[in-house]
């Protein structure tokens, strides 16, 4: 759901989304490579990558709250967050990252 709050928010052009989309098959094929190999290591590559995801949600916030993010709440938050994590109607993106969604959700997963 991470993903598709924020592809709401960005709006990523064509070109973007194949980059992903190229990305996404090299790193799946490596990855079922790693875990044929060594399950104990795809799993802690995974906790690696969740671990990630929290410090750079964590920075993201220190971002938004210094105000080096113009227009917290412009673009206003996706419906699909709203509903998905009922948030109040006029949440913030800031409000998306703080209320244990996006970043508690990925602490949760390490």
């Amino acid at each position: 759901m991470h993903l598709m709050t924020f592809m709401e928010v960005v709006r990523p052009r064509w070109h973007e989304r194949a980059l992903v989309l190229a990305v996404q098959g090299v790193f799946f094929n490596a990855y079922f490579l790693g875990y044929l190999v060594s399950p104990k290591f795809a799993h802690r590559v995974t906790g690696y990558l969740e671990e990630e995801a929290v410090h750079s949600y964590t920075e993201y916030l220190k971002d938004l709250e210094a105000g080096k993010i113009d227009n917290v709440s412009a673009p206003p938050t996706p419906p699909i967050a709203i509903d998905y994590w009922r948030l109040p109607a006029d949440a913030t993106l800031k409000d998306v990252v703080v209320v244990v969604v996006v970043r508690a959700d990925e602490a949760h997963h390490q």
